[in-house]
């Protein structure tokens, strides 16, 4: 197969599992027409693999049409989805303050996608809005948006979504919890904020209100908000994932399963740390590169949640030669092979039970030997020395 793909494999290793039949498909997707023409080779029609049930079935799943268009749609429909779990899960930034957006964008994309198949984008909308209705639109998503001046400064996209002011009111309400003072404040503030006015007007925060991380744009630039830059933090705080809530989540996966040996806790501390510092330090080269940290359009490709495929252990010819010594194996001859080694290991077996014999043999006639021999004790010895308590 790798003859018709260039070498490329199509199942490929991914770190998150919420991404492997996704990545998977996207796989299968690209290489097409490399399988096409797989299974139309004379190689494939001239082995013998071509003639099982199952290679037929496969060769009707790749020659349809219908397949490769369903895959498609599948591929359409769940792409802009994946785009808002890699923001969730990122380990780089907030994702608080762009859910809100990537959600509404996720459904936007969906929808432009089958302008003229509405029926078949419906089912899947419905879902979705399910989904975020019952259980993630909440109101910390909706403030941090209206906190994220690279939205709030955006008048024509705000427009939209002039529904999330009331929704960060409800939050200010609750985060102030009766205090009046406080609430008074934080919604002065958020005037402030709104207008663009005092540090916030000034040419750089308005430069880098799309280039900077939120929790930094306020520090440099919310000092004349005090108490809505203190609530930006708390929000920013909240979490959107609980992938890292996962029993088996991390690189450590089955150290101490079944499936290996336990290991001494010294060397399980030396194998945390040097993981950790591999992932610390791919983590520090990656920010190395220049790149819109708040842009979502960044997450557009999916790259690095491929792994790289690791060294096949054989080549090509080895496989192939391989291939027709299973081929020209008869099965009589395997069976001799199997009865030889099998006498072989009885064989063995019978000298190893003759040579305990022989020892347990020369142990008994040892012993024997010993037993008519007295043993010398001497006059100490032959004595032991009793001391009488007596009674109270």
């Amino acid at each position: 197969m790798t003859k018709f793909t260039g070498g490329r494999e199509i199942l490929r290793p991914t770190p998150t599992w919420f991404a492997i039949n996704f990545i998977a498909l996207q796989s299968v997707l690209a290489q097409k027409d490399p399988l096409r023409s797989m299974v139309t080779s004379k190689e494939w029609t001239s082995s013998a693999y071509s003639k099982e049930v199952k290679a037929k079935r496969f060769v009707d799943q790749v020659l349809d049409s219908k397949f490769w268009s369903q895959c498609t749609d599948i591929i359409k429909l769940i792409e802009p989805l994946v785009r808002v779990l890699r923001i969730v899960d990122s380990e780089d930034r907030a994702a608080m303050d762009f859910l809100y957006q990537a959600i509404y964008k996720a459904k936007g994309k969906m929808v432009k996608r089958f302008q003229k198949r509405n029926k078949v984008v419906d089912p899947y909308l419905k879902i979705l809005n399910t989904c975020w209705d019952a259980q993630l639109k909440k109101n910390l998503h909706a403030a941090g948006y209206w906190l994220n001046p690279a939205f709030r400064f955006n008048t024509e996209e705000f427009e939209k979504h002039r529904q999330t002011t009331s929704r960060l009111l409800d939050v200010i309400e609750k985060y102030s919890y009766g205090d009046s003072d406080l609430n008074s404040k934080l919604t002065s503030e958020m005037r402030i904020f709104k207008n663009a006015e005092q540090d916030f007007e000034s040419p750089s925060a308005i430069r880098e209100c799309s280039t900077v991380m939120l929790d930094q744009w306020w520090e440099s630039y919310g000092c004349g908000a005090p108490n809505l830059q203190k609530l930006v933090i708390h929000i920013l705080s909240q979490t959107c994932s609980s992938s890292g809530c996962e029993h088996n989540w991390s690189i450590f996966e089955h150290i101490h399963s079944k499936k290996m040996n336990r290991l001494e806790h010294q060397k399980l501390n030396d194998l945390v740390y040097v993981h950790y510092n591999l992932r610390l330090q791919q983590r520090n080269e990656t920010r190395k590169q220049v790149y819109d940290e708040i842009c979502l359009d960044a997450f557009e490709d999916h790259s690095e949640w491929i792994l790289k495929d690791s060294p096949p252990f054989l080549t090509p010819e080895e496989v192939d030669a391989l291939r027709n010594d299973l081929a020209n194996m008869s099965l009589q001859s395997l069976l001799d092979d199997l009865v030889s080694i099998m006498l072989d290991q009885l064989d063995l077996e019978d000298d190893r039970d003759d040579d305990g014999a022989n020892n347990y043999v020369e142990n008994a006639n040892q012993n024997e030997t010993n037993q008519d021999v007295a043993p010398y004790f001497s006059d100490e010895e032959q004595f032991f020395d009793f001391k009488i308590t007596p009674w109270i």
